[in-house]
């Protein structure tokens, strides 16, 4: 099977999507601005990768002097979605990502009568724009302009199937009127060779550990209340993005770091927690569940999809509203659990068969079987 791949810009999970599909036999191509060089680390052979690079680089740069605008985003999108629907070459699946690309699912379909399926890492637009829109720091004003809305919307109507990492995630497209035959459901896996059971650390120990932006979207609002009316220990990995992190020594935040470090900083925490407003499935929680941390999540994250993978669904817990109280019971609960834990923290089995990103792949190639056979 011809497979072409194109993410909507760098690595993200589609690298190890063409990874492991390549894998099972197939003539993968990706599509990315990621150089090859890179890509070889990720595992991903050379003839595999079509970087872009070098036609990316002024793109790369307007971005960069405008912090990422709406408007230099949208140039960026507009132009490489065109780019592809030319570059690319006869396949029989082409799977592109939301909310990039649309002109190139409508010209590849029509070129190659190839099947198409689109990628949606998070919740139906609609949906994650009243998500959004909850943060006050808005101030009332739209969280997306109308030209993102329309083109997402757009990409959902022209693919053949969405795949989407969380039940969540698929109750947004169905509330949208999506047809149930159009989704594909594929949780997110995790790279076992840079996560896995960790002791934890007898030097430097915090309750919480949270990875990711920090932000109201993550629900970081929440944490940091919860943490000060409860006297918590909190370490943050990632970027600040809208919420001040708090000036206290029980909070402690790092820049984001390369993800092969990451495992470090989960050994130095008790519990993983991730209040999220809005999420698809976060691919740090399936790292959270391979390092052996007890996990703390909203049922936003995508987290409820992983307890098929897990002997025992206890430790993934989830909340029931987005409040201080639920949070703070989930939490009391995850410490408890935590509390059991000694030397190597692992409850999960048989990993590699269930959560890595191989067994991701394997769950993709059947689907993809599936799709062929439908399809004849």
């Amino acid at each position: 099977m011809r497979i072409n791949i194109a993410s909507y810009g760098g690595r993200n999970w589609l690298l190890d999507t063409a990874r492991e599909l390549e894998k099972h036999g197939h003539d993968v191509k990706f599509y990315s601005y990621l150089p090859t060089k890179r890509a070889l680390k990720f595992g991903l052979k050379k003839e595999c990768n079509k970087s872009y690079f070098i036609v990316a680089l002024p793109f790369l740069f307007l971005l960069w002097i405008t912090k990422r605008s709406n408007w230099s985003l949208f140039v960026f999108h507009y132009f490489f979605d065109l780019y592809l629907a030319y570059a690319t070459p006869s396949c029989d699946i082409f799977i592109g990502q939301s909310p990039m690309h649309v002109y190139a699912l409508k010209k590849i379909k029509k070129k190659y009568n190839a099947t198409i399926i689109l990628e949606r890492g998070t919740s139906h637009v609609l949906e994650q724009i009243k998500a959004l829109a909850t943060n006050p720091a808005l101030k009332g004003k739209s969280p997306m302009p109308q030209y993102f809305i329309k083109r997402d919307l757009k990409g959902y109507e022209l693919a053949d199937y969405i795949s989407v990492p969380s039940e969540i995630v698929k109750s947004t497209f169905l509330l949208n009127n999506t047809p149930i035959t159009k989704l594909i459901v594929n949780p997110f896996g995790v790279s076992l060779n840079q996560f896995g059971p960790t002791i934890l650390s007898k030097t430097e120990v915090y309750d919480l550990i949270m990875v990711g932006q920090w932000s109201h979207r993550k629900g970081c609002d929440l944490l940091t209340e919860v943490c000060i009316k409860h006297n918590y220990t909190l370490i943050h990995v990632g970027s600040i993005i809208d919420i001040d992190f708090p000036n206290s020594p029980n909070f402690k935040h790092y820049d984001a770091v390369d993800q092969i470090k990451l495992k470090e900083y989960y050994a130095k925490a008790k519990v993983f927690v991730l209040p999220s407003r809005e999420e698809g499935l976060a691919l740090v929680q399936p790292q959270a569940v391979a390092c052996g941390l007890p996990i703390v999540c909203s049922k936003y994250t995508g987290g409820r999809d992983l307890k098929q993978f897990i002997d025992d669904d206890m430790w993934i817990i989830e909340m029931e509203n987005l409040n201080i109280t639920d949070l703070n019971n989930c939490i009391l609960t995850a410490l408890s659990l935590s509390s059991m834990q000694s030397n190597e923290r692992s409850y999960s089995s048989n990993i590699i068969d269930k959560l890595s990103w191989q067994a991701y792949g394997n769950r993709y190639n059947v689907i993809i079987e599936n799709l062929t056979n439908r399809i004849k």
